[in-house]
């Protein structure tokens, strides 16, 4: 299991992320391709997101709720 550190996702293009009431929430196809890690069992929200000038209706989870689902389906 690849480590997570939020520091690094905030920082990473790749992942698209919005904060939203004062909580970062990342697009949960880029956290699941960036861990290589089936995340089908993350708890997520379809939150609004500009991707490439669009802006989609994506599914996105906190990152608590990452960490939550990898402790649970190990």
């Amino acid at each position: 299991m690849k480590p997570l550190n939020e520091k690094l996702i905030l920082k990473d293009a790749t992942i698209n992320k919005v904060q939203f009431d004062k909580e970062w929430f990342y697009k949960l196809d880029d956290i699941a391709f960036y861990l290589k890690e089936d995340l089908s069992e993350v708890e997520f929200i379809f939150l609004p997101i500009v991707i490439d000038g669009e802006q989609e209706f994506v599914k996105c989870c906190s990152f608590d709720d990452i960490i939550r689902a990898r402790k649970e389906y190990k």
